[in-house]
């Protein structure tokens, strides 16, 4: 089975967020932590060909607030660009301008390995248990809400 391993990098698990419900996203409060934090990593088991979800250390970003996570996960994957929309009360909303990457060009589980990186990462946000999507559907990636239990059977 050819191996789809794409590797994304998110948000740390230290608690530093402004969480701001209700509200378009507003200049947050940066506090600095440490340069070594824990982010989720999506990656495709080849002997069972299940997706496995894995805290990796590595170098984050410098607070748990949104946009600070949103820019985290811009940097670690360039060819898909999130845009914050709001908070709003446990649910993150996030637009993907252009998805064409996403929806046509990774193929049917980079997406899903995408998507699941993607929201347990934003899930590690104090408060924020949902991550709703909006952008255009497209062969392999449609929008919508997703929470961590969304990837629990891939």
């Amino acid at each position: 089975m050819k191996n789809y391993i794409l590797i994304l990098l998110a948000c740390s698990v230290f608690v530093a967020c402004n969480n701001k419900a209700d509200q378009p996203d507003a200049e947050e409060d940066s506090t600095t932590i440490s340069p070594y934090t824990f982010s989720w990593q999506a990656t495709l088991n080849d002997s069972t060909g299940k997706l496995e979800l894995t805290k990796q250390e590595m170098i984050g970003p410098d607070s748990l607030s949104p946009q600070a996570v949103v820019d985290f996960l811009n940097n670690s994957n360039p060819n898909i660009s999130l845009t914050l929309l709001k908070t709003s009360g446990d649910t993150i909303f996030i637009k993907i301008p252009e998805a064409t990457y996403l929806t046509q060009q990774m193929g049917s589980t980079g997406p899903t390995m995408y998507f699941a990186s993607v929201v347990y990462n934003l899930t590690e946000i104090p408060g924020i248990r949902f991550a709703h999507f909006d952008f255009e559907e497209g062969d392999h990636a449609q929008p919508g809400t997703f929470t961590r239990e969304s990837f629990k059977e891939e």
